[in-house]
């Protein structure tokens, strides 16, 4: 014969029960923490789809999982967003953007260290081909720390790091809105500066900068929204390192993009 419990009893063994739990939680918790503070590296999250359970199949879910990467990798990939390399050689290097330009998620297999610093650093391409996409020189803009960061990244396969990802681009708000936000999805801001406003070093040209992209010299040379699509179409490719130049963008911004920064560029200061 069952015997039967009184209320106060049941709720007791309920509050009894979740203590146990919370208890439980807390002790994984603490193990788990302790592992992760005794590593020598930095978790970081990387969002991945799980695949659902047999008990979960009505539910679908997005999780995510840790991967455990050094600094210099995080901060490698932070630099790939940056910099736009995603633009060219596709979202964590995986390709697809155009034809002309490699993958590099075979980079760590294929390229030594010396090789992928040469690479970032000197530019890669067909330069005297406005219709092909030609790497520019990156030496003189990016630190040699960051070009460290950049092949660590590489070398470690490309992983997705929390944070690391490209401006959102608001698309319903007009052409020159979308365009100041393409103008740092693209990485033009990092040569150019912010409002196209100049000054990053180039010590090779004649006027030892790169040039802005606002004030009177700008808008006299291009004056004319056709020279200014085909400067960023063919690009302005000078030479070798230290000659810091411009990319061929042609085959790699989409029409739409590029009539968008053209509106952005005719906001800036005359």
């Amino acid at each position: 014969m069952q015997r039967k419990l009184s209320p106060a009893t049941v709720e007791a063994l309920v509050v009894l029960g979740f203590l146990c739990l919370a208890v439980g939680a807390g002790a994984i918790g603490w193990v788990i923490g302790s592992a992760v503070t005794s590593n020598k590296t930095v978790t970081v999250t990387a969002a991945q789809t799980a695949a659902p359970s047999t008990a979960t199949t009505a539910m679908t879910s997005t999780t995510t999982t840790t991967a455990s990467v050094s600094p210099e990798v995080a901060a490698g990939a932070h630099d790939f967003v940056q910099f736009a390399c995603f633009a060219c050689h596709g979202e964590l290097g995986k390709g697809g953007v155009s034809p002309d330009v490699p993958a590099l998620t075979s980079a760590a297999q294929s390229l030594t260290v010396d090789q992928l610093t040469s690479i970032i650093q000197h530019g890669l391409g067909e330069s005297a081909n406005p219709t092909k996409p030609y790497m520019p020189v990156w030496k003189g803009v990016i630190s040699t720390r960051q070009i460290s960061e950049l092949v660590a990244y590489i070398r470690a396969g490309l992983p997705a790091v929390d944070g690391a990802a490209p401006v959102s681009v608001p698309r319903s708000q007009g052409e020159a809105v979308a365009g100041a936000a393409l103008y740092s999805y693209y990485g033009c801001i990092n040569c150019h500066g912010p409002n196209g406003l100049g000054g990053v070093p180039n010590p090779q040209s004649e006027d030892k900068t790169i040039p802005p992209l606002s004030g009177s010299d700008f808008r006299s040379e291009f004056n004319t929204d056709k020279k200014i699509l085909d400067v960023i179409v063919s690009g302005s490719v000078l030479g070798k390192a230290p000659i810091v130049s411009m990319p061929h963008w042609g085959g790699v911004i989409p029409d739409a993009d590029l009539q968008a920064i053209l509106a952005y560029l005719k906001t800036l200061a005359p």
